[in-house]
């Protein structure tokens, strides 16, 4: 769950597919793995400062909100959104950004952040624009991003399967 390499078998399933498909394969992703994170935090399983699926969840929430950045300044003639380290730098990041916040309100944010970047996604004239760069300098479309959304989501689902 931790290590993630990027762009790993993306570009061909994501050119399958359209933006309305992954849509809503991310919408059922997501609906499916906060129901997973809501349990354990309600079973206590999810405690504050241990590596854990709480982590995990911060690591979803920053990339929700990534993508849908991307994606908006992309629909609004912009750059894609761009970042400068390893996606797990990233991860690390974002775990210390979302210090104190609880599953519910990390749920909550990425409900938000869900609703900006499906109406971002919907926005792009093109969703084979590129909408994210990798601090390597590779880049993603927005097919791209959301279908690597869609497979970490489904990743993290079959591991909290089994807590």
């Amino acid at each position: 769950m931790w290590g993630y390499r990027e762009n790993e078998g993306i570009a061909v399933m994501a050119a399958e597919q359209s933006i309305d498909e992954l849509i809503a394969a991310l919408e059922r992703s997501v609906e499916d793995g906060l129901a997973h994170f809501r349990r354990l935090e309600a079973e206590s399983k999810i405690e504050m400062g241990k590596r854990g699926p709480r982590e995990t969840l911060c690591h979803l929430v920053w990339w929700h909100q990534v993508a849908a950045e991307g994606m908006e300044s992309v629909a609004a003639g912009g750059a894609p959104y761009r970042i400068y380290a390893s996606t797990n730098e990233m991860n690390a990041r974002a775990v210390g950004r979302a210090a104190g916040q609880t599953v519910t309100q990390l749920a909550d944010r990425v409900q938000q952040w869900q609703t900006r970047l499906v109406a971002a996604a919907r926005a792009l004239p093109d969703p084979q624009a590129a909408v994210f760069v990798h601090g390597n300098g590779s880049k993603d479309t927005a097919l791209q991003r959301l279908e690597a959304i869609i497979q970490r989501w489904n990743a993290c689902i079959e591991e909290l399967q089994a807590v």
